[in-house]
């Protein structure tokens, strides 16, 4: 299992969201990314049954901790988006990507979904830095939002259908502060977020913590709450202005993604399958072939043990 460490990463990934859907189908409607194979390890490798010992070990591990796939898909999305999907988000190193501020907290979560084939084939990436992270604020725009989606080659529906992703995991009080308290330096709540809703959180998130207490973590949806279900009731938030995060109540401030945000909210089996094309569409950004990159004997250090 060690020369395919890593190369068993986004099979992991997908196989955690499968477990968190019962009774979803695989997407139908995908093409073979360019380089990339379906069942790569049973064709390519000595490790043929690869994803098959993942799968049993993800789900061992989701029976005592749901709240795992969207901890793997925070890693999915943190690796894709900075360099592409070459797990340099893994590495260990004073000055690599998860030293980043932007990495220190859940702020965003690209978590659950569907099951959806997962092309395989990739090389782990050698470059790591903490300089390299531009993981946007989830306070941006809903047009510089976009912006940085399509910098990475992805769609407004894209954008729209990942940010459902927050339909699972949690966020710490303090990327959420300014909505609450102080939006655009006015001293005043968002006007865009339902005020009993923005009082409801305002008692779980206080302006400032007393000495000694850690910056609170409040779920991102509380329809979902613990039990990290992946589900419509993201978008029904949004359109009743009860979003936590201001990236996705900016979701209702564009015709583009108002439409995307109703039909979505309209039913799960539309978000279902846009869901799945998306995550493989993320899940190919910049991924390493032939002989880029290389295969990692540890996960955590490139082979040479210094990342570059």
């Amino acid at each position: 299992m060690r020369r395919g460490q890593k190369r068993v990463f986004f099979p992991l990934l997908a196989i955690a969201l499968c477990l968190c859907i019962a009774n979803v189908d695989a997407g139908t409607t995908l093409q073979p990314p360019v380089k990339l194979k379906w069942h790569h390890y049973r064709q390519d490798t000595t490790c043929k049954y690869a994803e098959e010992f993942v799968r049993h070990q993800v789900e061992l591990f989701w029976k005592e901790d749901r709240s795992i796939t969207a901890k793997l898909l925070r890693l999915l999305y943190s690796d894709c988006f900075v360099t592409g999907c070459d797990a340099s988000i893994l590495l260990d190193g004073p000055d690599s990507e998860k030293t980043a501020p932007q990495n220190s907290g859940d702020a965003v979560h690209l978590a659950g979904g569907p099951a959806y084939p997962v092309f395989t084939g990739r090389r782990d990436g050698v470059i790591s830095k903490a300089a390299m992270v531009d993981l946007p604020s989830p306070s941006i725009s809903g047009g510089e939002a976009l912006a940085y989606f399509k910098s990475r080659g992805l769609d407004v529906l894209d954008m729209g259908t990942l940010l459902g992703a927050h339909s699972m995991g949690r966020t710490h009080c303090r990327y959420i502060l300014d909505r609450l308290y102080n939006f655009n330096n006015t001293g005043k709540p968002d006007p865009s977020m339902n005020k009993a809703f923005a009082d409801q959180m305002r008692k779980q998130c206080p302006q400032r913590t007393k000495k000694g207490q850690s910056d609170p973590l409040v779920f991102l949806n509380p329809e979902s709450g613990s039990k990290y279900t992946f589900t419509e009731s993201f978008y029904k938030r949004v359109l009743s202005y009860q979003s936590v995060l201001g990236v996705d109540q900016q979701l209702l401030f564009s015709n583009d993604t108002q439409q995307i945000t109703e039909e979505f909210a309209g039913g799960f089996e539309y978000l279902r399958r846009s869901f799945a094309l998306s995550m493989s569409r993320m899940g190919n950004i910049n991924v390493l072939t032939g002989n880029a990159g290389e295969i990692r004997q540890n996960c955590r250090y490139i082979n040479n043990g210094k990342p570059q």
